[in-house]
């Protein structure tokens, strides 16, 4: 998963420097460098991609990814919904994984 703002576990919409700080230190204390060297360098990386508000919105326009079937399976899958998504749900996780590309 390559998302910064998954990685974080926020939106973007809520994205502000002091959000994405907090966000990033609450990463800190499930991923420190000693005890999970790779979590952290992804932690680390996302946090660089969204650190200001210039490299968010660079990020915004310059680094649209298609969508992987496991991001895909994973919005369909969203906690608190049925197991087998409605074809509905299937439509619209493609649409914004199409619109995002």
């Amino acid at each position: 998963m390559s998302d910064p703002y998954k990685i974080l576990d926020m939106t973007p919409e809520a994205a502000d420097d002091d959000t994405v700080r907090r966000a990033y230190l609450d990463g800190l204390r499930t991923h420190s460098p000693e005890r999970d060297p790779a979590g952290f360098q992804r932690l680390r990386d996302a946090y660089e991609q969204i650190a200001s508000h210039r490299r968010r919105i660079a990020h915004a326009l310059f680094h649209a990814e298609t969508p992987n079937t496991t991001d895909l399976a994973v919005q369909l899958l969203a906690p608190g919904t049925p197991r087998r998504p409605s074809v509905d749900a299937v439509r619209a996780a493609l649409a914004a994984g199409l619109k995002s590309s």
